[in-house]
């Protein structure tokens, strides 16, 4: 009887183990296939461009940018942009300006055409903290930074063949945060040394929040594999300021042709170059990028 009560046991505890192997099998495979379903590059093409790019309004404002593939026409599409020498009134002293950007990539005409709707923040002292002094602790001045001080709704749309190639982005840049105080209209009477509603001594505008559209469009014509030539619009300007009644203005509309040089391996080299109808000066923006 007892030895029958111990074949019996042994008989369960061996059905449970093999069951349990069957188990933990089945559930590393439903485990691995997740992992591998997410990164099989057959079904979820990435595209990374790592851009170095400088302007003679920007500065140096490196940026990477990609996608991650959904279905066919579909992918994840996301974006970084690093403002490194951000000039102008009560922008800070060049203070550091972080764009970060994720949206949808939609292809059409057999991947020639390309939409892209994102939204985005900005982290800085750009936008939130138009003009004024920012003392932190008895240390210096222009030290204030907001992490998501603003949002950026953009559009992007790019167009690729083998005779032509075009580009449009539209981007509106509004404040979500005000850290830099209501504006007065204006600095007027401030000293710029010790009062801070001031930008400095040259007592130009008064505290608060701004919001700018920046868009561009570029055309151009493949003259072979390696080689296209083409033509270049863009144009900043502020929608609203809160510093100041009428405070609005142009940053610059430039105009201008440029070259791009297309080499193996997903290098590309572009110069733009023409005037800017603002302020009749000359303009150039220098771009490279490589994509992985």
């Amino acid at each position: 009887m007892n030895m029958l009560v111990g074949r019996k046991i042994r008989t369960w505890v061996l059905a449970v183990a093999v069951i349990a192997s069957g188990w933990g099998g089945a559930l590393g495979e439903v485990r691995a296939g997740t992992t591998d379903d997410l990164m099989d590059t057959t079904k979820h093409p990435v595209s990374v461009t790592m851009a170095m790019q400088a302007d003679s309004f920007f500065g140096f404002n490196p940026a990477i940018y990609g996608t991650y593939g959904l279905t066919d026409n579909i992918a994840l599409a996301f974006g970084f942009t690093y403002w490194t020498q951000i000039n102008g009134i009560g922008v800070h002293d060049n203070a550091p300006w972080l764009q970060t950007d994720v949206g949808l990539n939609f292809t059409f005409l057999d991947k020639r055409l390309s939409v892209t709707p994102m939204i985005g923040f900005v982290h800085g002292s750009l936008l939130s903290s138009r003009g004024g002094f920012f003392p932190n602790g008895g240390g210096s001045v222009n030290e204030r930074t907001t992490a998501f001080e603003g949002a950026v709704p953009s559009l992007t749309m790019n167009y690729l063949d083998d005779r032509f190639e075009g580009e449009f982005y539209l981007g509106y840049y509004k404040a979500i945060r005000s850290e830099g105080g209501s504006g007065g209209g204006g600095a007027v009477g401030c000293s710029g040394l010790v009062d801070t509603n001031c930008l400095g001594a040259s007592q130009a505008g008064g505290r608060g929040t701004w919001d700018f559209l920046h868009y561009w469009a570029n055309v151009g014509m493949r003259v072979n594999s390696m080689w296209s030539l083409g033509a270049h619009y863009e144009h900043l300007l502020t929608t609203r300021d809160s510093s100041a009644p009428g405070a609005q203005q142009d940053y610059y509309r430039w105009i201008g042709p440029y070259v791009e040089m297309k080499l193996a391996g997903g290098m590309a080299f572009r110069f733009t170059a023409g005037k800017d109808l603002t302020d009749n000066q000359d303009f150039y923006k220098l771009k490279f990028t490589k994509t992985f």
